[in-house]
């Protein structure tokens, strides 16, 4: 038997149409660590987690390479 914990306002069912006060849809987000096949926590955001705030250029994160000019023998 599952059991459920909830916090907050939520639908009568899961994964259908949850509205907000104005008519806009909530977000709905499936959070788990192990998959479908554990424990899950099903998520309503007000604005979708994925929104993005700003971008940035990647950062080199490779690691430099010793070369033979540099190795010395004691």
């Amino acid at each position: 038997m599952p059991h459920y914990i909830t916090r907050g306002k939520i639908p009568h069912k899961r994964h259908t149409q949850f509205r907000q006060p104005n008519g806009e849809l909530y977000a709905e987000q499936l959070f788990s660590t192990e998959g479908f096949s554990n424990d899950y926590s099903l998520m309503y955001h007000i604005h979708p987690p994925t929104q993005i705030i700003k971008t940035e250029p990647q950062v080199n994160v490779s690691p430099n390479i010793a070369e033979e000019k540099m190795l010395k023998h004691r």
